[in-house]
């Protein structure tokens, strides 16, 4: 069970240490792949919840995987063992912990995902504090389509829609550039 000092602090806390987290996987850019769904995160955050602390990229595992009939170097099969996945976003509340995984494009896939998180989240030490509070998956699109919102109820996630002012240029320079 961690301590008062665990770093990962609910709405209205005054200690928010930092934690084991990554930044996004792109830098935007000249060169770069802007972060799309890490924009899509902190705005909708930012709205729905101006109180709390967005946690990104929060570490979660480590996983358990290991190679069959293939041998590799000792320094390659630890490093698999400790390879860790990552929440696009966390939010403690007052009466819940947020697993939440962002996707600009509405995908079935994104379930598959956030579940596997909340699992990972219950043997995330950061997150040892909050066992009393129901962990809930979260799925975050910026476009909606409904048979996949609805698929993502039907398999026990919470459906957010967040629609950015800059959706037109993620539709241009990403979802439909080789169509434009």
């Amino acid at each position: 069970m961690a301590d008062d000092s665990s770093p990962i602090a609910p709405v209205g806390s005054e200690s928010q240490p930092e934690l084991d987290t990554r930044s996004p996987v792109a830098v935007p850019g000249k060169r770069g792949r802007r972060p799309w769904s890490t924009m899509l995160l902190r705005e909708w955050a930012a709205l729905r919840y101006p109180d709390a602390r967005l946690v990104e990229q929060l570490r979660l595992g480590p996983t358990q995987a290991k190679l069959l009939g293939v041998e590799v170097s000792p320094a390659l099969e630890a490093a698999l063992r400790v390879e860790n996945w990552y929440a696009d976003g966390v939010l403690v509340l007052p009466s819940e912990v947020l697993i939440i995984e962002a996707k600009v494009k509405a995908t079935p896939g994104a379930v598959g995902q956030v579940k596997f998180y909340v699992r990972q989240a219950f043997a995330t030490l950061d997150l040892q504090r909050y066992m009393n509070l129901p962990f809930t998956p979260v799925v975050l699109f910026a476009e909606d389509d409904a048979a996949v919102s609805q698929f993502c109820r039907n398999e026990g996630c919470r459906v957010e829609i967040y629609t950015p002012h800059w959706i037109a240029d993620y539709l241009t320079q990403v979802q439909f550039r080789t169509r434009l």
